[in-house]
């Protein structure tokens, strides 16, 4: 019964991988790209930032409005009647020629607009890295899986063997219990493996919009290695540069400066506004009526606006503005400092996968040979049952361990990527590269 639970698991898993999407990592990030909505969201943001701009730059510029009035008038008097049409015609300029806050502004909103970009290039690096966890994820459990699988199937045939001498009065029944418990064990590995895989699909569905249950494999070839030439400060000094967060964080450092100079102009500078005008206007009034004519007027004048006092707002507002200026200064070296740890850390953990992986490949001999010397062991009965499924179980772990060890190297090297600010779709295709069925 349970030989029949194991097999259907087995071809449920083979049967959702035949009929299942095929991608590979490129399609992933891609379909990703298209179904984000946080990625739009920031792509709107950055457009409604650019209006901005526009937007205030207009206040530098002259305010020029044209103003018509068209008017009836009936009169019934003791002393006669009359009725009068009015018309007027007029065009008016208001020009800011001095005002020190309409320049900061546009510096700021540009700043911001700015700002925006950057936003939306670490959305999308943030995308990037999201996409290529998510797929290493899933080669993860997908390797899981075929290591609980082959697992399964090496203790199925000892289960058998031990059964058969069992019955021809070999072994105990001590052994045959511990292999149908090995066995045991091993099933609840494929159902935990199996749900395990399901859930990084969904993740991945959620991610690209699509269900995506096979995807290929890291290459073994693919290089187990340092980047020559570079050290951990070249690192930290290329993600000082060009690292998105800190970049998020210089710009909003230097927006604080210019609202300094902001506050400083509303609160303390005059501004001057030159304003004029012209106006036409008409009126007809019936021939009982006094009189009838036309005008033209023109207006030009020069508005002078100091503030002077408001309650102590003006230097409170001003203070604020360096206070805010202090904490986003203190933010930005907050950033650095923890953008600098995080990839010194990373840079250690990839040289110690390096070691890491090495020393799993000489361990995965080392469990081959123990394994080949424990069965023979057991085929003359020098070993038992259990040293031989521990044996056969440390061989498949240390096989199981190290695919895990050379995907988290992957993921990690992208992940420096993202800190340093390279991780391009040129660096993804570069991985994908390495991906094979």
């Amino acid at each position: 019964m349970k030989k029949t639970i194991i097999a259907s698991l087995i071809t449920l898993a083979t049967a959702s991988s035949m009929s299942a999407h095929a991608e590979n990592l490129l399609d992933v990030y891609r379909l990703a790209k298209q179904n984000d909505p946080g990625l739009r969201s920031a792509a709107a943001t950055y457009n409604s930032q650019k209006e901005e701009v526009t937007i205030t730059k207009g206040n530098l510029f002259p305010d020029i409005a044209f103003d018509a009035d068209l008017g009836y008038t009936d009169t019934d008097a003791d002393y006669g009647d009359s009725d009068n049409n009015t018309n007027s015609l007029k065009v008016s300029l208001d020009y800011p020629i001095y005002s020190p806050a309409l320049g900061y502004a546009v510096d700021a909103v540009e700043i911001n607009y700015e700002s925006s970009g950057v936003d939306y290039d670490n959305t999308e690096e943030d995308l990037s890295f999201e996409s290529i966890s998510a797929y290493f994820d899933l080669l993860t459990q997908m390797s899981n899986l075929n290591t609980a699988k082959s697992q399964a199937k090496a203790t199925a045939s000892q289960l058998d063997q031990v059964k058969k001498q069992y019955e021809v009065g070999q072994v105990a029944i001590t052994d045959l219990h511990t292999a149908q418990a090995e066995y045991d064990s091993n099933i609840v590995d494929i159902i935990s493996a199996e749900a395990d895989m399901i859930n990084a699909q969904e993740t991945l569905r959620q991610l690209t919009g699509k269900l995506i249950t096979d995807v290929p494999d890291l290459s073994k070839d693919y290089p187990i290695i340092m980047p020559i030439g570079k050290t951990a400060t070249n690192y930290v000094d290329l993600a000082k540069r060009q690292n998105k967060d800190i970049k998020s964080l210089m710009l909003a450092n230097e927006y604080a400066q210019t609202n300094i100079e902001i506050q400083k102009s509303n609160g303390r500078v005059p501004t001057v506004t030159v304003s004029g005008s012209l106006t036409r206007s008409d009126s007809d009034t019936s021939p009982t009526a006094s009189s009838d004519g036309e005008a033209l007027a023109a207006y030009i004048g020069v508005n002078v606006s100091i503030p002077l006092y408001q309650g102590g707002a003006i230097d409170a507002t001003v203070k604020q503005s360096v206070y805010d200026a202090v904490a986003a200064e203190e933010n930005l070296e907050d950033g650095i400092q923890t953008t600098e740890l995080a990839v010194r850390s990373l840079y250690r953990d990839l040289k110690t996968s390096v070691a890491q992986i090495a020393a799993q490949k000489q361990l995965i001999i080392s469990n081959t040979s123990s394994l080949e010397a424990t069965q023979a062991g057991y085929d003359v009965g020098t070993r038992n049952i259990v040293e031989l499924l521990d044996a056969q179980s440390d061989l498949y772990d240390s096989q199981g361990t190290l695919e895990q060890l050379r995907y988290s190297f992957a993921v990690k090297q992208m992940s420096l990527l993202e800190y340093t600010g390279e991780l391009t779709e040129e660096k993804i295709s570069e991985l994908n590269s390495w991906l094979t069925y």
